[in-house]
């Protein structure tokens, strides 16, 4: 299975996993450990997700999985899927249906995902430009909420250090979860000419501000103890918003969140879809039924407040190895041993 990509279509399909799951959540954990230093500790990290950037430009050819890390993104990809599911429905069963027995949530929107996934690749692909406006019209009802902030909240800076500040410098990872897709998604570009840097930075520089706005915002609107029991943030604020067309705005974004998460689902099926029938294989339709079915059943099974706050503390480690720190393992090895995607695609021709 192959596609075409665009610069342009790369970028989104990045932009979309990097930010539909997390975006209205992960303020809470770091400013929980960051506390007014959340925003420099973002920034840092950030930095180093441009620096990565450029390394993975400069490098992807290099980026060639064998059947055993195929393996490991392939279960990684999977379980950060079903975390994901489980966190969406947790979400929808407070805000919107709390009467509403799970399984129908999960099993509604996941069959959404199950008919787009087996869709032709461009869908998967093109489906993301209809968030673009829903993602404007989020931005401008957040700054709706700016004569409700405290400026001041942000300051000072390296004051309210704990023992677990560092910890924050964990968590901003969340942020950049995803960047892995930037080195498997590379090879499909319609040219496989060399990404100029001004195009990453343009991108990094998108995906900062709009992260950093939300740092922001959620620091300058809740106190430091106040947001370490709100666990969506955004939301909140959204639910401030006062206009004369909707009582519960928040619930509007809730929905609008839904539709973004539901399309970063997508786009995670597209890259398995990639890696996994990169090689001809029977009944992929079948296959791909059973994998959302095993999601699905699995996100049910675990969709309790206990097990969803584990896994949000824990699934970092596992988010920093695999956006992090192994593609650049990947890389180092295959270029020692002198194998890129050019050879590997004239073998197995």
């Amino acid at each position: 299975m192959s596609i075409q990509l665009t610069k342009i279509q790369l970028f989104l399909l990045m932009f979309v996993m990097q930010t539909g799951f997390v975006y209205t959540s992960f303020q809470n954990i770091i400013i929980e450990h960051g506390n007014r230093d959340a925003t420099i500790q973002f920034i840092i990290i950030s930095v180093i997700f441009f620096l990565q950037l450029l390394f993975f430009e400069r490098t992807h050819k290099y980026f060639v999985l064998n059947s055993f890390t195929k393996t490991l993104y392939l279960i990684y990809w999977s379980f950060y899927v079903t975390v994901f599911v489980i966190y969406i429905t947790y979400v929808l069963t407070s805000w919107i249906f709390p009467n509403t027995p799970t399984i129908v949530l999960i099993a509604i929107f996941l069959s959404v995902c199950f008919y787009a996934s087996i869709s032709r690749p461009e869908t998967a692909v093109n489906i993301g430009v209809v968030l673009i406006p829903m993602l404007f019209l989020f931005l401008v009802f957040m700054f709706l909420t700016i004569p409700n902030l405290h400026a001041t909240n942000l300051l000072p800076f390296f004051y309210d250090r704990q023992d677990t500040w560092w910890m924050g410098f964990i968590y901003a990872t969340y942020a950049f979860g995803g960047a892995e897709v930037f080195v498997v998604l590379r090879k499909y570009l319609v040219s496989n000419d060399k990404i100029p840097k001004k195009s990453l930075f343009l991108y990094f520089s998108l995906l900062t501000s709009f992260y950093l706005l939300s740092i922001s915002f959620s620091l300058m609107y809740f106190s430091l103890e106040e947001i370490k029991l709100i666990p969506e943030p955004i939301l909140y604020i959204l639910h401030s918003v006062e206009v004369t067309f909707a009582k519960r705005l928040d619930i509007f974004f809730v929905y609008i969140w839904l539709s973004w998460s539901l399309v970063a689902i997508v786009n995670y099926a597209l890259v398995m879809r990639l890696v996994y029938f990169e090689k001809k294989r029977r009944l992929p339709r079948l296959q791909q039924l059973i994998f959302f079915a095993i999601i699905g059943i699995t996100a049910n099974f675990l969709i309790k407040f206990s097990v969803l706050d584990f896994l949000k503390n824990y699934l970092v480690y596992l988010n920093i190895i695999f956006t992090f720190i192994l593609p650049v393992l990947i890389i180092f090895i295959n270029k020692i041993r002198g194998r890129t995607v050019s050879e590997l695609e004239k073998s197995s021709s």
